[in-house]
């Protein structure tokens, strides 16, 4: 998704607005259409310290594709180690 996480006053409002659903399963609608194997991976996080992800989408039956890239990049980071400040 183009933004960060949703706060917990957004979540009360969410699918109030008239573009909330599209906007929500636009980038996850297609994977679930096709069967296409997804991984999502943490990303840094915003300035204002909310978690950010990103999805990689992989051809049908390639999920090793996929495990190994998302543990090269993990591998690479440290984005999977942090935790948010409670």
């Amino acid at each position: 998704m183009p933004t960060p996480s949703p706060t917990v006053e957004d979540m009360a409002t969410l699918g109030k607005g008239p573009d909330d659903l599209p906007n929500l399963v636009r980038f996850t609608a297609p994977s679930n259409l096709s069967g296409n194997p997804v991984i999502v991976l943490p990303g840094p996080p915003t300035d204002d310290g909310l978690p950010v992800t990103f999805q990689l989408m992989g051809r049908h039956f390639d999920e090793a594709l996929l495990l190994a890239m998302g543990h090269a990049y993990q591998t690479s980071t440290g984005w999977h180690l942090a935790h948010p400040q409670l």
